[in-house]
């Protein structure tokens, strides 16, 4: 899939970003580099074209913000990972101000097989509106949590049943379909496809398909507050809004958690905050990190006794 990316580009090199904590996948990664290299299909003379393809492997130091496009940018050019305002956008001017194309390692592994079997067999995998293949991770109160490949626009109870349901004794409470960043779902949208449209019609959203389930045996604004302490440690620090109002609203909502607290006790400077990161960060992690909280208060008041 890389190859056909950069042969599509005119690209000579190519990298894949890993980050440090995958040793055993990145040794397997370079295995597979090297032996492409010894039959020819990398080097400087690729399978007798006489156009330089080569593909090597960058270790990332860590760190989530590192996900953000022109913060790995910044991080491979030896910088500090810290997003870039933008425009220029990456596809005019990237690594060393070169125009680069960046996707994610799900993405270009599927161009092989639609360059393969065609546009119209990979449409043809989705059921509904959805389309292609779909990798999910699900994790939380989840009886088999594992990595499945399903159909995009799969609901969400459909994943769940795979996945074994949730352990006996517990009763769904909510859902995230995306990972940390998504805005958490209650039951009544388990049957909502995962796909990027209906999730954003539900104020969610696909995001990486790191799909967490939470039983009614955990404290949900709890858990929303753990996921914005996570932010708030993966901030890079650079933009205000970002860097002082995710620890402001989590001492707010640390002092809630602390006296037994509800989100009855929740005040408007969590809304108000919400909005500012969200319209004045600079990258993406900014600008969801209040969102699960907010999606949380509005879960949880929705179905509020009385």
């Amino acid at each position: 899939g890389m190859l056909a990316g950069m042969l599509a580009v005119g690209a000579e090199q190519g990298w894949v970003f890993i980050r440090h904590e995958y040793g055993p996948e990145e040794a397997a990664i370079r295995a597979e580099l090297d032996a492409a290299r010894a039959e020819g299909v990398l080097g400087e003379d690729a399978l007798g074209s006489g156009q330089r393809l080569d593909i090597e492997v960058f270790t990332s130091p860590g760190g989530y913000i590192l996900g953000e496009e022109s913060a790995l940018l910044e991080c491979m050019e030896g910088h500090r990972g810290e997003p870039r305002n933008k425009p220029p956008f990456p596809g005019t001017s990237g690594l060393w101000g070169k125009p680069t194309l960046m996707n994610s390692v799900e993405t270009l592994a599927a161009v092989p097989i639609i360059l393969q079997r065609g546009g119209e067999w990979w449409q043809d995998q989705g059921v509904g509106e959805g389309v292609g293949l779909k990798f999910f991770a699900i994790s939380g109160d989840i009886v088999r949590p594992d990595v499945y490949c399903v159909p995009m626009g799969t609901t969400a109870r459909e994943l769940i049943e795979l996945a074994g349901g949730l352990p006996e004794g517990l009763e769904l409470q909510a859902f995230q379909p995306g990972g940390a960043s998504s805005n958490f779902l209650g039951p009544e949208h388990l049957d909502v496809p995962l796909d990027f449209k209906a999730l954003a019609d539900v104020d969610s959203m696909l995001g990486s398909g790191a799909v967490v389930v939470i039983g009614d045996q955990t404290d949900l604004l709890a858990a929303a507050t753990n996921v914005l302490r996570f932010f708030r440690n993966e901030s890079c620090g650079k933009c205000v809004p970002c860097r002082v109002g995710s620890n402001k609203a989590h001492r707010i909502l640390t002092a809630v958690l602390e006296r037994g607290g509800g989100v009855d006790e929740v005040d408007d400077r969590i809304d108000k905050l919400e909005e500012t990161l969200r319209l004045t960060s600079i990258c993406g992690l900014g600008q969801v990190a209040l969102g699960p909280v907010l999606s949380v208060l509005r879960l949880q008041r929705t179905h509020a006794p009385g």
